[in-house]
């Protein structure tokens, strides 16, 4: 990629798959299993690329906003930078690498196109070969880019030989075959020692001709760590030969679009969509061209961009060191699973639903232990939110993934071993999908109160009303009212509508209060109104229920520190 984004000659070419979109209707709950016993990769991170003297370089703000893990952080754990042909230009790419070392990040140099002097062009751009006679001095240069970082406090974690070896357009690049990489690592590849790991590869479109044949080299392949390609007119596509051979895959460049703005939605689902296809197809690391640019993880002005919640998504939760486990992948046509296991057994799925509809998932575990759930979501008008906790009973749980939307679940504590199953309902609560307007006097809140840390809140637990069942026209239903969280100074809950008849209901509304001063500060999946007491109505995608389906949205208050309220459920189809 050049410091201009242009690609001219691939602007026709493939993007990667978005999930299809499907009819909007609710349909029976899926199951996905999970199995920690299956292990594929070990996960080494996600990335982009910082290029100081091509555009400005991320500030200490913005470097932070990316590699921090925080709420409102990406949790980037890979920085990609360019080695510059001209030593006396390396300078510029210290403060960064630095600063994002120190939060935990790793390091890839990249070279687009070794010293003039050394290419049978005599020329920086327009491709070229490196001479074969330039391979010492040419393997120097790269030694002396990663010693001069070492010493100014930011050591590389792997060098790659070349960037982009079959494109040779106008700016810095140089041309490659798979034989002249194997030549060269059999001249150079010892002199790189096993603290610093040599990638190679990094073709436009992923195109395995550059690396298969040093993988099948007995020589080279001892020299090669990582394996790695762009993603150009690509899909994301396992690699046998190199897993084979004990090496790691890494897609090292791309961006879904570059003329769009990173905010436009759904357009910037694809993100998830690719980034699920690349865990699926065993790679190791993702890394992003600019982070910070229109179309990037960042905004211009440094602000997280809806591209880049959805890497969040995976990068904040889906840490350096964690195994992506079996998780059944396709539940539904338009919605894509994977799992993965942390060292110390935590559990995170990320579910990215493409379609117009709402998902039910039954998820059972198998071979492992959870106590909880707890889900994060981002949207068209929610970033990485917090979607309350979910219990686990007897290794299963249930709950909806909103339409077009990615949600991650990550796992805290232990299963109870009780086998009473009474508290579990077959449906669970719904993620904060879409927010309706709250009352203006109420703020509006997607996570617990800061005074109650995340991982200090209890374990969710059930506390249901009885259920009324009444007779609608040809309809039946029964509502429900179910406390999912309860922290003492705040709460969540659902309230579950459920055809019972033969025939749809239409146009729902339901009503509840509170007579202990409960007021609700947020809601998701139904448009609210009232201060108590409350109403709730359906939204274009949920308002309609069908014989033996269930409507679910949700809300969260602030209260006392008593136990929850369970008020009575009310209105045109429950009273």
């Amino acid at each position: 990629m050049n410091k201009n984004d242009k690609k001219s000659c691939y602007s026709a070419l493939l993007l990667s798959i978005a999930g299809v979109c499907f009819a909007c209707s609710h349909v029976l709950a899926q199951s996905v299993t999970l199995n920690p016993a299956t292990e594929y990769q070990t996960i080494r991170g996600f990335g982009g690329m910082n290029a100081p003297g091509w555009i400005a370089d991320l500030t200490p703000a913005q470097i932070d906003t990316a590699y921090g893990s925080e709420q409102g952080q990406l949790g980037l754990s890979i920085m990609r930078m360019r080695i510059d042909p001209n030593s006396a230009n390396w300078r510029q790419q210290v403060s960064a690498a630095v600063r994002a070392r120190q939060l935990g990040a790793i390091l890839l140099a990249t070279p687009w196109s070794p010293p003039a002097f050394m290419k049978t062009n005599n020329s920086l751009i327009n491709g070229g070969k490196l001479k074969p006679e330039y391979y010492d001095e040419y393997a120097t240069h790269l030694l002396d880019f990663a010693n001069f970082m070492s010493t100014n406090g930011a050591p590389l974690y792997t060098v790659s030989v070349q960037n982009e070896p079959d494109w040779h357009p106008d700016y810095e690049s140089c041309d490659w075959s798979g034989d002249d990489f194997v030549s060269f690592l059999n001249s150079q590849g010892s002199r790189f020692g096993s603290n610093l790991k040599v990638t190679v590869g990094e073709a436009v479109g992923f195109a395995k001709r550059f690396t298969d044949p040093v993988l099948n080299s007995p020589t080279a392949v001892q020299h090669a760590d990582i394996i790695a390609g762009h993603l150009y007119g690509a899909v994301p596509q396992d690699y046998p030969l190199a897993r084979s051979k004990g090496k790691e895959v890494w897609m090292t460049e791309h961006y879904t679009d570059s003329k769009s703005d990173a905010n436009v939605w759904p357009l910037a689902l694809d993100v998830g969509t690719e980034l699920h296809q690349s865990m699926a197809a065993n790679f190791n690391a993702y890394i992003w061209w600019y982070i910070r640019r229109s179309y990037g993880l960042l905004s211009e002005n440094g602000q997280v961009s809806k591209r880049g919640y959805i890497m969040s998504q995976y990068a904040r939760f889906v840490r350096p060191g964690y195994k992506r486990i079996g998780a059944t992948e396709k539940p539904y046509s338009d919605v894509l699973v994977t799992a993965y296991k942390g060292p110390d057994n935590k559990i995170v799925m990320v579910v990215v639903n493409n379609g117009t509809g709402s998902r039910n998932l039954n998820v059972n575990l198998q071979n492992g232990s959870v106590g909880n759930f707890v889900k994060y979501s981002t949207s068209d008008s929610l970033n990485v939110a917090y979607g309350g906790t979910y219990q686990v009973t007897n290794g299963a749980t249930s709950f909806y993934v909103e339409p077009k939307s990615i949600a991650t679940f990550v796992s805290e504590g232990t299963a109870a071993t009780s086998s009473s199953s009474s508290s579990r309902s077959s449906v669970a609560p719904s993620s904060i999908s879409r927010s309706s307007v709250a009352p203006s006097s109420v703020p509006r809140s997607s996570v617990a109160p800061s005074s109650t840390p995340r991982s200090s809140v209890a374990s969710s637990f059930i506390r249901s009303s009885s259920s009324s069942s009444v007779a609608n026209g040809n309809a039946n239903a029964s509502c429900s009212y179910v406390v999912t969280n309860d922290w003492g100074s705040g709460y969540t809950a659902a309230i579950r509508i459920k055809n019972n008849g033969t025939s749809a209901i239409n146009n729902w509304n339901v009503n509840w209060s509170y007579s202990d001063g409960t007021r609700i500060s947020n809601s998701w999946n139904a448009t609210l109104s009232g201060t108590n007491p409350y109403s709730a109505t359906g939204l274009s995608w949920n308002s309609s229920i069908q014989p033996g389906q269930t409507a679910e949205f949700g809300f969260q208050g602030i209260k006392n520190n008593g136990a929850a309220q369970v008020p009575a459920v009310t209105g045109s189809v429950c009273k």
